[in-house]
This record gives structure tokens, sequence and C-alpha cells, in this order.
């Protein structure tokens, strides 16, 4: 009995423990309801903005062999593409997995999926915030069409757990990509390495290239070869007799064309042995230790618009003659040697054009040391064109340069040359030549301070010997000595004609009075007392108040003069208008002759001229 009781009291208390637990999962389950309808769409949302979500923000290319080691001569090798590729993890989740595909699309149809070169990069688990790039080297498809590519990077977000919201996953390169651009123009040669020419042809250099110490980077041993650097170096190290292009075939070759390219390094930049009519174009040489460019028994060469920089010598010129240098810039401690026996032209004629320093006139070469602040260039004066230089460059008796190039702000003074120091006490009355009397005769002239640099000294040793009477003064002694019984004295020997030619002004005279708006005729007497002929210059007519051609004096016009042979005079008659403006003054007539500077002279204090008396000016 007490066992059926028992067992009837543990069945209740099973059975409301039941109840309970009924009664709480209900409640729980009820709760669970309510709040997941009361918060299922915020928690929504919450996933999607915090997922990962990985973009492309930077994607380049570029053809490049630079890594590639020797390449024989005649050897294409395959062509490279270079592509660099960043990612980075916009999201506030770490992205678990992607991938990135590579395609050529042609340009103007980049919304079409192209040709995929490489293969895919995987990678997993890019963090929050994340950046990461990736540079990939894959080889050119040989079966490409000729045209210019781009490279389209594909992001593949498939192994994501939830979609990224992004428009991130494509972008195309701005850099161009052409197949055979790595082989050069259609018939051309591609060069990558140092190599021996020996067959004529267009070389085109791909890529720097290093020589080191080899003794010829390139070495051209026939005709007709032209090498077209494209920009690009040969470089290499002194060893004492190595050069960077060394055009040597044992006997006279010609027809060589070096442009478009950087030398740098070694002994010799460039040298030239026995070679002719061959060109040097748009180069840059620069730190080597012997010379720049060197010529042996080259003639008939042309040289142009290269610059030559920090080389122990510029360019150097030995037993060659007729070669033709101009429009480069000159930068180095010695920017030229060449032999006195040899005759080189160093200018063209003057042109309208950019010159090689920015200036707007072509003519000859900028000279400038080493630092590219100073030397000739930089202070020479320029009177009558711009940016060429009113006195030549000489580096000897035959190598000229004419039309040297100035940074040198023009002057306003229409003077082109030194005038003579002797300046005599401004009165009113006439003043008569120093020839008329012998107490009159002034004494020898200093150099003037304004040649803007010397000749070279062989030059300036025969521009400095003791000059010879003037003729007055020659005439005046002989009258004197007439009278004498006495038996004269021997006359010294006579001075050997300059190599040059020596242009004077012989006599100026006009009218002693004039008046304002009215004509009036002058007449010059100039001679070329040099041993050299001159074709044709300018002269130039002024009124002077002080027989010293500056800013303030008056011009009066300018003239043509041609064919003064050596040893010969020219007569000049002029008629001009007296300014109706000008000043009641006395004036003196003045000339100066070779005013544009077409003739080569040794020495140019003699160019200027003025007359004896002074022109009074009154009102008529």
């Amino acid at each position: 009995m007490w066992h059926i009781q028992k067992s009837e009291v543990c069945t209740r208390q099973q059975d409301i423990l039941r109840i309970v637990r009924v009664i709480v999962l209900g409640v729980l389950l009820v709760t669970g309801i309510f709040v997941g309808v009361g918060s299922g769409k915020p928690q929504a949302k919450e996933t999607l903005d915090s997922g990962p979500d990985v973009a492309i923000i930077d994607a380049s290319v570029k053809m490049d062999i630079s890594e590639m080691g020797e390449i024989t001569l005649g050897t294409i090798p395959d062509e490279r593409l270079i592509v660099t590729i960043t990612v980075q993890n916009t999201g506030n989740r770490e992205a678990p997995g992607y991938k990135l595909r590579a395609y050529l699309v042609r340009v103007g149809r980049e919304d079409e999926i192209g040709t995929q070169i490489g293969g895919d990069i995987t990678d997993t688990r890019l963090g929050a915030g994340e950046t990461r790039t990736y540079t990939k080297s894959w080889s050119l498809p040989t079966h490409l069409k000729r045209g210019e590519y781009r490279v389209m990077i594909v992001l593949d977000t498939s192994s994501y757990f939830i979609e990224p919201d992004t428009d991130n996953n494509r972008m195309t390169s701005q850099q161009p990509v052409v197949p055979g651009a790595l082989t050069g123009p259609e018939g051309s040669i591609p060069v990558y390495s140092p190599a021996e020419i020996t067959k004529p042809g267009y070389y085109v250099l791909k890529r720097d290239i290093d020589g080191r110490k080899k003794m010829n980077v390139f070495e051209i041993k026939t005709s007709g070869v032209t090498i077209d650097g494209g920009g690009n170096t040969i470089r290499g190290l002194s060893s004492g007799f190595n050069s960077g292009i060394y055009i040597n075939a044992g006997t006279a070759i010609r027809d060589i064309t070096i442009k478009n390219v950087v030398i740098e390094g070694m002994d010799a930049g460039i040298w030239m042995y026995k070679v002719s009519n061959s060109v040097i174009t748009n180069c840059t040489i620069r730190n080597t230790a012997n010379m720049g460019l060197r010529l042996d028994q080259s003639n008939q060469n042309q040289i142009f618009d290269n610059t030559f920089e920090k080389n122990a010598i510029g360019i150097g010129i030995f037993q060659s003659k007729d070669n033709h240098i101009f429009n480069n810039l000159l930068k180095n401690p010695h920017n030229a040697v060449v032999n006195e026996n040899e005759r080189n032209m160093w200018n063209t004629d003057l042109k309208s054009g950019t010159n090689i320093i920015g200036g707007s006139m072509i003519g000859g070469n900028a000279w400038f040391d080493e630092t590219g602040e100073g030397g000739f260039s930089a202070s020479a004066q320029t009177y009558s064109h711009e940016g060429i230089s009113d006195s030549p460059y000489s580096l000897n008796a035959n190598n000229i340069d004419l039309y040297p190039l100035s940074r040198s702000p023009s002057k306003p003074s229409v003077a082109t040359t030194p005038v003579p120091i002797y300046t005599p006490i401004p009165t009113d009355t006439p003043v008569q030549e120093w020839s008329d009397s012998k107490s009159e005769t002034p004494p020898e002239e200093p150099v003037s301070d304004q040649v803007s640099e010397p000749l070279m000294p062989d030059v300036v040793n025969a521009s400095t010997e003791e000059s010879t009477p003037l003729p007055e003064q020659s005439q005046n002694i002989q009258t004197e000595e007439a009278g004498n019984t006495e038996e004269p004295e021997p006359a010294p020997p006579s001075r050997p004609l300059s190599p040059y030619a020596d242009i004077s002004v012989k006599e100026i005279t006009g009218p002693e009075t004039g008046c304002p708006g009215t004509e009036f005729n002058l007449s010059a007497v100039i001679e070329n007392t040099g041993g050299y002929d001159a074709d044709a210059f300018q002269v130039r007519f002024y009124l002077t108040e002080d027989r010293q051609i500056d800013g303030k004096d008056i011009f009066l016009g300018e003239k043509t003069v041609r064919n003064l042979p050596s040893g010969s005079e020219q007569t000049l008659t002029e008629s001009f208008i007296i300014p109706k403006l000008i000043g009641l003054k006395n004036y003196y007539l003045a000339i100066v002759t070779n005013t544009d500077n077409s003739v080569f002279e040794d020495k140019k204090e003699n160019n200027n001229g003025y007359s004896s008396i002074r022109m009074a000016i009154r009102d008529c």
C-alpha cells in the first residue's frame, strides 16, 4: 500500500516538471519570434555593410627587357610585359579570398574582354583596410595583330561568402602596349648588348647598355651604318683607352650617323678614325676621362645639336679638316683642342631658329666653363644679333667660331666693337687730326676692356706687335727730313701682313655746317691692310659729340660693303638727312665698320673712324 502511494507521488512530480519545461520552452519560443520579427531587417543590413570589399586601385604596365643578360646582335628576345597591380580591402571585414586576371584589349575597344596574359593571381586573407601590390612579368603573345593594346585587370570575387557591393573590380592601364616595339621599326636591327658592327644597316638601341671596362662598347667596321640610341644610355668605366663607340675599319669609311644617344664614363665617348661624310647629332656625351668626341684623320663630317659636358676635353680634332661643327653646347674644363694647320668650320650661316641654349638665332656653338655658369658664352656682348656674340671665339688661326652663342642680355648700344680710348677735349673750334703736329700724336692705345674674351696666345701675339706709323705721320717725318743734308737713317723693316683681314677707316670728310632737316653728303675712305680679303660686311654712320660711339649718339644709316681685297681701299659716298630735332651743337662724323662681324679680324680697334673737324648744327 505504501509502495503504491509513493509511486503515485513520483508520477505527479514528473508531470509537474514536464509542464514547467513546456511552459518555459513556449515562453522562450514566443520571445524569440518577437525578437526576430522586430530585429530581423536591421541584422541583415548590418551583415552587408560590414562585409569585405576588395577594389583595384591602380594598374600599370611597361615593356621591359632590362633584366635580361647578354643578347647577341641579330637575336630578338621574347617581348615581356611588367604588370603592376595594387588592390585594397575597403570593407570592414577580412576578405577570405580572390583572384586577379590580366587581359590585352585593343585601344578603342576597352569594353571587350580580350586575350588573357599570364596566369591567375590567387590570394587569401586580405585584412580590412589592407593594401597589397603585385608585380608580374609575362611574355607577350606572339599571335597578336599589330596595333595598340592596353592591359585590363579583372577582379574575381566568386569565393566571397557575401558578395560585396562595389564597382571597382575592373581597371584598364593607361600605358599602351605596342607589339613589336622592342624590335624597332621595320627594317631596323635591334641592339640589346655591346656589339661589333660589320654590316651596313639601321641599328636601334632598345635598352641602356653597360660595357663596364670593355675595350669598345660598340665598334663600327663598315660604311653605311646608323646607330639610333632611342634616348638610351651607353655607359662604361675608364680603363685607359676604351670608348663608347669606336669607328675604325683600318681604311677610310663614310656615311656613319650616330644620333639620339647618351654616352657617359669611359675614356672617349665617340672616336672616329679615317671617317668622312658622317653625322653626329642629338647626342649627350659626359664624364669621359679623355675626350667626349675625338676625330683622327677624319674629314667633312657634321657635328651639331650635341651636348658635351664634364669631359676632360669636349672635342679633340687631329689631322682632320673641313668638318662642320655648330650649335653644340660645351661645358668642360677644356672645350676643344684642334691642330693649328687644319681648317674646320665652327659655325653655320646665321638663321632664325631655336639654338642649343634656347636663343632665337642659330650660328656657332655655346662655349661655357665646366659649371655652365661662366666662360665665353656667359658674358659675350651681343649688340648686333640677339643671342649671338659680336666677338668671334678663336681656337687658332684656322679654327674660329664667327657666331658663338651668348646668354648675355643684348646691350642697347649699337656699337659692336671696342673704340679708341683717346678722347679729344671738346671745343667749339675745329679739332685737327693727330697727324697735324708731331707733338699732338697720342700715346699708344691700350687694349679696351670691352673685349669680351682674348684670343688664343698665338693670335694675341700676332695682334700685339708694334704697329707701323700712320701714313700721315710717315709723310710728316719725310717732309722734315727732306731739308736735312745728313744721310737719312734706313727705314725699319716692314711688318709682315696679318693672316686675317684688317679693316680700318682712313678718312672721313663732310660739311662744316648743317641745318636740322636738311640733307648733307658724307665721304669716307676705308681700307683693308690685312692679308685676307674682306668679302662683305656692314658699315654704320653716326653723329657723335665725343668720338665715343654709344647709345647717346645719332644713328644716320648703314651700308653693305662688298669685296674689299687685301691691300685695297674703297671710297664710300653717302647722303643723309640731319634729324629735325637734333640739338644745336657741334658733331663729329663717325663710321663703324664690320658691325655684323661678317669678316674675322684679329684686331678691331681701328674699325671706328671720325672726321677731323666737327660739323656745326645751326638754325637756318
